[in-house]
């Protein structure tokens, strides 16, 4: 499939050079006719068929330099995927004749999507997805979700600090994504990654970290909870009044001490701001990182 797709598009392409052609003939062929003479008529008409494929081939060329340097540098409007639909003719697969409804600036775009890349726009992107929309025309050039190499907005200098229980494999695999998340509204996330033996305080420029902090997010498991480092971390956010975005990570309900309790119910106001294990959470993601990116400094000093 992919070969004939690559053969139709190249014979595509064929057709709209000869179009251009055609075109640049009849121009010239018309030019001749002015001039008068068969000969004329003639000379004009091959010299507009080749002016018209070489301004083709440049208006091309330009378009996909544009496009590339675009993806390139993450240009492109801010949007978001509202619905991805099929519109195929009887007999036709999904893929030739696939589009993606995006919310640009409140605005609703319809983007077709390239056959050659429809079925791998669908398994990568859902509903709610958040990235810069790259067009040609009207089709989907290329849709770049945010990331730290390319956030959705410029560095907004609000730092956040990830809290997450060290030594477990699920916990720091998540505490990168959400970061990766963070930056890529701009934020600036940062996580120790340096283990705390048992019984061990807080480092003072870690404590000083946290309390120069915007935003405490603490990723909230079983090991966590358990975990005196984790616990200092929290206190010392609750006792610099940073403002709390906490994460639960687990489909396990968690009992906290009661001490910790009183003081999470009196500092994070609320008991979870996102739980991953719920639906759409990747999207709920974002959202979080968008609304306190929007919030901003969230604290006096």
């Amino acid at each position: 499939m992919g070969i004939l797709r690559s053969i139709g598009q190249f014979i595509e392409g064929l057709i709209t050079l000869a179009f251009a052609s055609g075109i640049g003939a009849i121009a010239g062929g018309i030019v001749g006719a002015i001039s008068g003479g068969e000969k004329e008529i003639g000379s004009f008409a091959i010299a507009g068929a080749i002016v018209g494929a070489v301004a083709r081939i440049i208006v091309v060329s330009r378009r996909a330099a544009r496009l590339r340097i675009a993806s390139a540098r993450g240009q492109g409007d801010i949007g978001s995927i509202v619905a991805i639909s099929s519109e195929p003719p009887p007999g036709a697969a999904w893929t030739e004749h696939a589009y993606v409804l995006f919310d640009v600036g409140g605005k609703r775009r319809k983007l077709r999507l390239p056959p050659g890349r429809a079925q791998d726009f669908v398994d990568r992107f859902a509903v709610g997805d958040v990235g810069r929309v790259i067009a040609s025309g009207k089709a989907l050039a290329d849709f770049l979700p945010p990331s730290a190499a390319a956030p959705l907005r410029s560095k907004t200098g609000l730092r956040v600090f990830v809290s997450y229980a060290h030594g477990q494999d699920p916990e720091g695999q998540m505490a990168e994504y959400v970061a990766e998340v963070l930056a890529g509204s701009g934020l600036d996330p940062w996580l120790d990654r340096k283990a705390l033996q048992p019984g061990q305080k807080l480092r003072a420029e870690l404590v000083e970290r946290i309390r120069q902090s915007d935003f405490f997010v603490p990723l909230l498991s079983r090991p966590y909870v358990t975990s005196d480092w984790c616990l200092q971390e929290f206190e010392a956010a609750a006792e610099a009044g940073v403002a709390m975005r906490p994460i639960k990570i687990t489909a396990e309900t968690l009992v906290l001490p009661p001490y910790l309790k009183d003081l999470y119910d009196r500092v994070a106001g609320e008991p979870v701001y996102l739980d991953m294990q719920s639906r759409h959470a990747p999207a709920r993601l974002r959202e979080l990182a968008e609304e306190m990116a929007r919030t901003g400094r969230s604290r006096p000093g």
